[in-house]
């Protein structure tokens, strides 16, 4: 008995996989990674590169989802595209890997029936969503999960997977709770349930369930991307803030962080730096940045810079105190080179006395 359901479990777990790879769909406008220009998915709170990881569980089969293995959920693109039956529309449809991880040993490898470009959800506002496997599901033009997208998580479950099962699935009751981004469906005579807990920005936390009928695997999310903007800051590469030249070197330094979760430092970052009301253009991170406050006099000067990730913009500022060198020329160099420009104080100073003496000598002949 245990042997077969197993395997029941098993094939109606490959057969929504495998439905959803071999989906007819055509596509269009694409969201693919694109370093710090990145853009979120439309309809979704993902953007690519992101990884969600999550443990399966089944109370059912538990050696069909073993406690020592997780899942790594990661996103590879979003697009628009036409997906077929039993969709058969066209809407965004977000598109990724499925990995199945071994704790222990660390071996990866893709989950049944997926491919390294599989069907994750599927949202059209007319039509509804789609998804074998709901590691998130949509959000509206707040970036929140709306009552309306709940009720359309709870149809989603009555047409297509309590249907599907090998003996067809019912609720006596079902209720969403937009206050906490819920649904559940229940029986009071037996005791049966089916509960989703989602993030107010539509990532799937929790699915459990406690009746042998849904041959679908509990989820419990372990962790997903910050999505935090980046940490900086800068200083001059000397660390003084008082300098004695307009011409100095900025050290600008990006704080370690994993904000799409893909277990690597992020190194993708753009920054620009204002001159006075002009500002530059974004461009790759420098280690030292070579900067010149320009013609100006002694004084204090703020110093602006802004960087960026596909998540966000920072800004950073400093104040730096200007002080010339005392030389006598006014151009602050120390050289005291600014009374004939080309020629030094001393030879100078020697003609001055030559011609003066030459002077002297013509007067007193007359």
């Amino acid at each position: 008995m245990k042997n077969s359901l197993k395997t029941i479990l098993i094939l109606s777990f490959s057969i929504i996989l495998i439905w959803s790879f071999f989906a007819p769909r055509t596509t269009a406008q694409e969201w693919t990674y694109d370093g710090a220009d990145t853009e979120k998915i439309p309809d979704f709170s993902v953007y690519p590169s992101e990884w969600y990881i999550g443990n399966l569980t089944s109370e059912s089969a538990p050696d069909v989802f073993p406690p020592e293995n997780y899942t790594i959920i990661e996103v590879i693109k979003g697009n628009f595209s036409y997906v077929g039956s039993p969709v058969n529309a066209y809407g965004i449809a977000v598109w990724g890997t499925i990995w199945l991880v071994n704790a222990t040993s660390g071996e990866k490898s893709l989950a049944t029936g997926t491919s390294e470009n599989y069907l994750l959800a599927f949202w059209n506002e007319s039509i509804g969503y789609f998804s074998p496997f709901m590691p998130f599901i949509p959000v509206d033009s707040t970036g929140k999960v709306s009552a309306n997208i709940l009720n359309n998580i709870t149809t989603f479950w009555e047409t297509f997977f309590f249907p599907m099962f090998p003996k067809p699935v019912s609720f006596e009751h079902k209720q969403i709770y937009p206050n906490i981004y819920s649904i559940r469906f229940w029986n009071s005579s037996n005791g049966a349930h089916l509960y989703q807990n989602f993030t107010q920005d539509g990532i799937n936390i929790k699915t459990h369930t406690n009746s042998p009928l849904i041959l679908y695997p509990n989820i419990t999310a372990m962790s997903q991307p910050a999505q935090n903007p980046p940490e900086f800051s800068f200083t001059t590469d000397t660390g003084s803030l008082t300098l004695n030249s307009t011409e100095f070197k900025l050290n600008i330094t990006a704080t370690d962080a994993d904000n799409n979760n893909d277990e690597e430092i992020d190194k993708d970052y753009l920054y620009r730096i204002q001159n006075g009301s002009e500002w530059s253009d974004w461009t790759t991170l420098p280690n030292l940045l070579d900067w010149d406050l320009g013609d100006v006099e002694e004084g204090s000067y703020d110093i602006t810079v802004e960087v960026k990730n596909m998540y966000g913009v920072t800004q950073e500022e400093i104040t730096v105190e200007l002080t010339l060198p005392e030389d006598g020329d006014g151009d602050g160099d120390g050289d005291g080179d600014g009374i004939i420009p080309g020629y030094p104080l001393f030879f100078v100073l020697t003609l001055f006395t030559v011609i003066t003496s030459i002077l002297i000598r013509k007067h007193r002949k007359k």
